[in-house]
């Protein structure tokens, strides 16, 4: 017990040392902003937000009610604390380095020929799956499922599937009560339960059991087992796996930023093997040398099947496999090893998306793998006890080097502007990196370095004219004052994509220069596409109130714009009662301009809008005077955002 509690202590206590710089990120433009700060469904514990959590399948493409449900809670404590987030992925992956440990224990003993453990043994033991559970943890793949708040889906996901395999394991430990082997089994497919509700990557679990169930277990080979009970108890964890399903719902229809998945023309089936064969070779090699990784990577998104990667990739899978099929008896560890290796990796194989992107955080489960082996090495040497010390020594520095390329990889998370500037300077020249320029644009403007940003939209633009780049653009140079330039990028991006936005921000501007007559075109444009736009039906109605042109002015139009704007906002936006009481007032109704320009203010001074309380105190005495407010010529106008 003393051992075990040192080896839960070391892992602990390291692998929380390694990546304790998680902690002073913020959230990232990488997913993270989308999957808690802007998503309100999950900033609450109500029906409603729990009725979504437990139905929605299309605003990640996956079905994770537990995980959205985990975000929850912690939003309850801590609000949109970053920290908060961090420390809960931090935490999870953690406890999964405890949990490997004990499974590469139990892996270690089920392989060998049954006999006493000694004390000798023991201590071997623990120190060849202590050393392979941190290697996984401080492995700088595991840094992108770490240090990424979205990415807690692996890190809880894990935590219930480690604890689902060592209850399977204890299930079948040899002599034991009835009821003690029912409690394990059923203890295992609940955790597993828990895993596909957390996130459904694991689909093919009920595969990765047979495989232990023929190595280590042996449990076909015995005398005394029943082979149909044996496929019988994988009935439930086949039934669970079928969860994937409303994923691939959520992939066919999907919410937010997500377009709907459109097959890619030129990945014909030979296509999908070629790039199904990279994916399984890569996560093979890719943990021996975990070098110059990156957020991205691009050689998935247009390749021919063809070339030499994805034929060598084929090469390897195909040949590995007749290979270990071949000397099963001989090596029926590694035929084991390696179909978990394929069944894992299966939700990863990018079949049903384009374009797809071998991510380091997909070698979260996998990579366990090559520490179970790394121990199992180290498990053979036991009985050597000169070479056994010099593995041990080799694999302590190997781990050091390790941790060490996770501190450094760690920085690279910390905020917008690392992340997007480590990832330019990773693509080289790829033409991804216009995505990425855009991106880093943005996060320069939010820490309000305007020339900055600017200039990450035009290299963004001068490689592809992508209307998010020119939107951003126009918002840049708006804020500089510059509103001619500002506007031929909004001309563009209504060029691009006519929507809703783009058009009421092009009336905004329009508004801004004084030309109200293009501006009303565009607003009204803006509400026949979303009638319920509140900032457009604001600022429409003021301009038809107030403007100083009367060819452009109609009370009647306005009071109906800005009543339902009332109605959208609850009758609590003090910007839209001023604009409805100008509209009155325009419409000759004074009487109810005085009233509800009273109640502008009200609102005004109760969410502290001293200079808007101020301005309808003054329209107040015009409106008493039986007088409407009219803009002065070359005003800007009244504009809500």
């Amino acid at each position: 017990m003393r051992r075990h509690l040192f080896v839960i202590a070391l892992l602990l206590l390291v692998t929380f040392g390694v990546f304790s710089r998680v902690l002073q990120a913020d959230f990232v433009a990488w997913d993270d902003e989308g999957t808690v700060p802007a998503n309100t469904e999950i900033q609450g514990l109500d029906a409603h937000r729990l009725g979504w959590m437990f139905t929605n399948v299309s605003f990640a493409m996956r079905y994770k009610p537990l995980c959205w449900l985990t975000y929850a809670l912690i939003h309850a404590r801590a609000g949109l604390n970053p920290l908060a987030y961090h420390l809960a992925n931090l935490v999870f992956h953690c406890l999964n380095a405890v949990l490997l440990y004990f499974l590469i224990r139990e892996l270690l003993l089920r392989g060998r020929a049954p006999q006493p453990e000694t004390e000798r043994e023991s201590r071997c033991l623990a120190w060849c799956a202590g050393l392979g559970a941190l290697a996984w943890a401080l492995h700088p793949l595991r840094v992108e499922a770490v240090a990424r708040v979205t990415d807690l889906t692996y890190c809880e996901s894990l935590f219930f599937l480690l604890i689902s395999l060592l209850c399977y394991l204890r299930a079948n430990a040899g002599p034991q009560p009835a009821w003690g082997r029912a409690g394990f089994y059923w203890g295992s497919v609940a955790a597993f339960a828990l895993s596909m509700l957390t996130y459904p990557f694991a689909f093919g679990y009920a595969v990765v059991l047979v495989v232990l169930d023929i190595y280590p277990l042996r449990r076909f080979s015995r005398g005394s087992a029943n082979p149909s009970r044996i496929w019988l108890e994988k009935v439930p964890f086949v039934l669970l796996g079928g969860l994937i399903l409303l994923t691939f719902l959520g992939r066919l229809n999907p919410e937010g930023v997500w377009t709907t998945f459109k097959p890619w023309p030129g990945l014909t089936v030979w296509g999908k093997a070629m790039q199904s064969s990279y994916i399984l070779a890569y996560f093979l090699w890719k943990p021996l040398a975990p070098l110059h990784l990156a957020p991205v990577y691009t050689i998935l998104v247009s390749f021919h099947p063809w070339d030499a990667p994805f034929l060598a990739s084929a090469g390897l899978v195909v040949g590995l496999t007749a290979l270990l099929v071949w000397q099963r008896r001989r090596w029926p560890w590694a035929l084991a090893l390696w179909v978990c290796h394929l069944v894992m990796l299966a939700a990863a194989l990018g079949l049903t998306e384009h374009p797809h992107y071998p991510s380091d955080r997909y070698s979260y489960v996998p990579g366990i793998l090559w520490s179970v082996l790394l121990a199992a090495g180290l498990w053979k040497l036991c009985c050597r006890p000169g070479l056994f010390v010099w593995a041990v020594g080799a694999s302590c520095v190997l781990i050091a080097g390790l941790g060490a390329m996770s501190v450094r990889q760690t920085c690279i998370w910390r905020d917008n502007v690392s992340l997007f500037e480590y990832t330019l300077a990773a693509l080289g020249n790829d033409p991804y990196r216009a995505d990425i320029h855009w991106r880093l644009g943005r996060a320069y403007a939010k820490q309000q370095k305007l020339d900055e940003a600017i200039k990450q939209y035009r290299l963004s633009l001068a490689l592809e004219s992508k209307v998010s780049a020119h939107y951003l653009l126009a918002q840049a140079l708006q804020a500089q004052g510059k509103l001619e330039e500002a506007l031929e990028q909004y001309s563009e991006v209504l060029r691009q994509q006519p929507e809703a936005e783009a058009h009421a921000k092009m009336g905004e501007l329009l508004a801004e220069l004084g030309r109200s007559q293009e501006a009303i075109v565009h607003y009204r444009e803006a509400l026949r596409l979303q009638p319920d736009l509140w900032p457009v039906l604001n600022n429409l109605a003021w301009i038809l109130a107030t403007d100083p042109n009367p060819a452009n002015r109609d009370g009647q139009a306005a009071v109906r714009l800005a009543e339902h704007a009332c109605v959208v906002t609850g009758q609590r936006e003090p910007w839209v009662e001023g604009t409805l009481a100008a509209s009155y007032a325009e419409a000759g109704r004074f009487a109810e301009a005085v009233t509800t320009a009273e109640k502008a203010v009200l609102l005004a001074e109760q969410t502290h809008q001293t200079e808007l309380a101020a301005r309808n105190r003054k329209l107040i005495e015009l409106y008493r005077a039986g007088k409407p407010y009219h803009e002065p010529v070359a005003s800007h106008a009244h504009i809500a955002e």
